[in-house]
């Protein structure tokens, strides 16, 4: 059998592990094949300074999925994941990658990244790239995984309890949506998803300094699961056991990249081993 097929549209970086750089690895690893469309080429991630590169062009974008059709990958296409745009130009080459896609294999799962900002910096993406999510991207997909603060900015108010980011995953109107990296109190953070539109909440404790990187990983690793044949509970709980694995052996080899290249004999075999509750 032939090993799944991901194509990957969000950003590149020459150094470091993160968009593709963590994606493409991590879903090599667990047994998918990758096409990749970087939307912006960085020479690493902009938290170690101001990087080189920047946003691949439209057109240039455009004509790559052109490409791609014309040599008929697309119906091989199981999954797809949009990450980090850009710009809002590239926005609308992903919503017609989904829809390319899409007619032609109406079966493949589309995972959305909304990649708009963070509470610790507020909005880091250009104008209209959020309107662009909420109103055009997160319709189309199959699964949403903002961060806390990407999740109030689709939602358009704070929220601060279990019940309201439960709500305002509701109203996404999406078959598994799920929230990241959610402040429950001081020191705690959850992952908050509807699994069959039943809440699951699973906590941790906040780490001091985690690698960049960590929520392409995590979407990686659930859309690999997903399309590998994991029901999505299965699927949620070993990409977040991936996660939490890199987190402490990061931490344990003093690291502040994501240790793909060392861990990756522990990725296909991380395991949830955290707290999960019904709610």
């Amino acid at each position: 059998m032939p090993a799944p097929l991901v194509l990957s549209l969000q950003s590149r970086v020459a150094w470091g592990h993160v968009g593709n750089a963590a994606a493409a690895f991590v879903l090599q690893k667990l047994g998918c094949e990758v096409v990749e469309l970087p939307t912006v080429l960085l020479s690493a991630h902009p938290g170690h300074g101001r990087p080189g590169g920047g946003a691949i062009p439209a057109g240039l974008l455009a004509d790559m999925l052109d490409g791609l059709e014309r040599i008929g990958a697309l119906p091989q296409v199981a999954g797809v994941i949009v990450g980090y745009l850009g710009t809002v130009e590239n926005g609308a080459v992903a919503l017609d990658a989904i829809a390319r896609v899409r007619a032609a294999n109406p079966k493949a799962l589309v995972l959305v990244d909304p990649v708009i900002g963070d509470r610790d910096g507020g909005i880091y993406v250009k104008d209209g790239i959020a309107d662009c999510f909420r109103d055009r991207l997160v319709p189309v997909a199959d699964i949403v995984k903002p961060n806390h603060f990407e999740l109030e900015v689709l939602a358009g108010r704070a929220l601060a309890t279990v019940d309201e980011a439960v709500a305002a995953l509701r109203a996404l109107k999406v078959p598994l949506p799920l929230v990241t990296s959610f402040e429950l109190d001081a020191g705690t953070l959850a992952t908050i998803a509807l699994i069959d539109g039943q809440p699951q909440v699973t906590r941790t404790a906040i780490v001091a300094g985690p690698p960049h990187g960590l929520g392409d990983t995590l979407g990686a690793a659930l859309m690999g699961h997903l399309v590998t044949g994991q029901p999505p509970a299965a699927a949620l709980a070993r990409a977040l056991g991936l996660v939490d694995t890199l987190i402490h052996a990061a931490a344990d080899w003093g690291r502040s990249e994501l240790p793909l290249i060392e861990a990756q004999g522990l990725i296909a075999g991380a395991q949830r081993a955290m707290y999960q509750s019904p709610r």
